[in-house]
């Protein structure tokens, strides 16, 4: 059988090394994606621990020529199975005209990568009849105060991955929304909280597994995960 390759932004840590662990123990090739070069390396040591391969390319996913550069390194072979998408900005604050710099950034690093590393690896995808899965959240339907711009920018981003599916779906490309709940990972503040009540990493990366490992006569679109029981204490 064919070794699978996916590319896994953001996955230098949390949902995406996760995930990069897991399709490895499957034996998938990572082309594992990130800012910092040392916990990338961290990531490749545990894929090939799981018994994948890998290789991995810092990039700042704010800056367009870094994720053309980011796609072109992941395409190179021509060959690409799937693409997972994690990596993303948080921005919290009230609507004001002090925050606009913050806000492009936001645009730049949340939306506008998610468009452009679609749009580039999409030919290849294609070609593979492979999966492209999209992290987001409840602020992708929900209003929450002091979350304006993330929210909106987690909107769009279900409003395009939605669209895709339609567009390219007669080409056997299937398109996933993953919305996690609190998961156990450094990002997640745990003050007041049972980390151990949380949604665990090899819980939501067994479900992204599941989603791209389905037949291609199926796709699950969308998908919710909430802990079990509430982690608040």
């Amino acid at each position: 059988m064919m070794t699978k390759t996916a590319l896994i932004t953001g996955a230098s840590s949390g949902i995406g090394r996760g995930t990069a662990i897991k399709l490895a123990s499957e034996g998938w090739n990572i082309l594992a994606h990130g800012r910092r070069e040392d916990a990338l390396k961290e990531t490749l040591d545990l894929v090939k621990d799981a018994g994948g391969s890998g290789s991995y390319f810092t990039a700042e996913m704010g800056d367009m020529n870094d994720v053309a550069a980011l796609a072109e390194w992941a395409t190179q072979s021509g060959k690409l199975d799937a693409l997972v998408h994690c990596a993303a900005k948080f921005t919290y604050g009230l609507v004001s005209t002090d925050r606009f710099e913050d806000w492009d950034n936001s645009i730049d690093q949340v939306l506008r990568a998610t468009i452009r590393i679609t749009a580039h690896v999409l030919p290849v995808i294609k070609a593979t009849e492979g999966a492209i899965v999209y992290i987001c959240g409840p602020t992708s339907w929900l209003g929450w105060k002091n979350h304006s711009i993330h929210c909106s920018l987690r909107h769009a981003q279900v409003g395009f991955a939605k669209a895709l599916f339609e567009e390219v779906r007669e080409d056997g490309v299937r398109v996933t929304l993953v919305h996690p709940g609190f998961v156990n990972t450094p990002a997640v503040n745990d003050k007041g909280k049972d980390r151990s009540k949380m949604i665990q990493l090899e819980d939501i990366s067994h479900m992204i597994s599941t989603a791209i490992a389905l037949p291609n006569t199926t796709c699950v679109t969308e998908f919710t995960l909430r802990p079990q029981r509430t982690p608040y204490v």
